[in-house]
């Protein structure tokens, strides 16, 4: 036992002293989405949409990033957030809810695709596509939402993740409104 402890110490020890950081995790409990988002003001597909202003708005850790999955013919609307608030700013305004205030951006190996392909992730313009009503939508929402599950998006068009590179950004989001009447 005393050899085990003192190999995990001499370990750590070392992989510190060199530098080596762990690997991102990405997790198995998780939903997985691809998409290729424009960020050209489109009717049918997805956008991207981030406002370089708030990179200096001290309530974000770094700038919010939407995705809208819009069918203009299908009258179909969803908003994915993306939004990690810098928690002193935000608490002072109201009480911090981590597991909705603080979403995470992994940035791991391309190697990472080989796990998250294991888990069948949806490709959000298929998706939309594949709706035959905005009601069919609204319930694969409703359905995400239920699962309590993260979601994280790789979007193909984000220039780390489409230059083909040795590096992968996965970005964590929550479904958000949609274009459901509230009546």
């Amino acid at each position: 036992m005393k050899t085990w402890l003192l190999f995990v110490f001499v370990c750590s020890a070392a992989f510190t002293a060199l530098g080596v950081e762990p690997q991102p995790r990405v997790k198995g409990d998780a939903i997985y989405l691809y998409c290729s988002a424009s960020t050209q003001n489109t009717q049918e597909g997805i956008e991207r949409y981030e406002d370089p202003k708030d990179d200096n708005d001290p309530l974000f850790a770094h700038r919010p990033i939407t995705f809208e999955m819009r069918s203009k013919q299908k009258n179909i609307y969803i908003l994915f957030i993306h939004c990690s608030f810098n928690p002193a700013e935000l608490s002072k305004t109201r009480p911090v809810d981590p597991a909705k205030d603080q979403m995470e951006i992994i940035i791991g190996p391309r190697t990472m695709l080989r796990f998250i392909n294991t888990f069948n992730p949806i490709t959000l313009e298929d998706k939309l596509a594949s709706f035959k009503t905005n009601e069919e939508a609204w319930a694969w929402v409703d359905s995400l939402k239920a699962t309590g599950k993260q979601i994280y998006l790789i979007d193909w068009n984000d220039p780390m993740n489409g230059n083909g590179g040795t590096e992968l950004r996965l970005i964590q989001i929550i479904p958000g409104i949609t274009n459901r009447p509230l009546y």
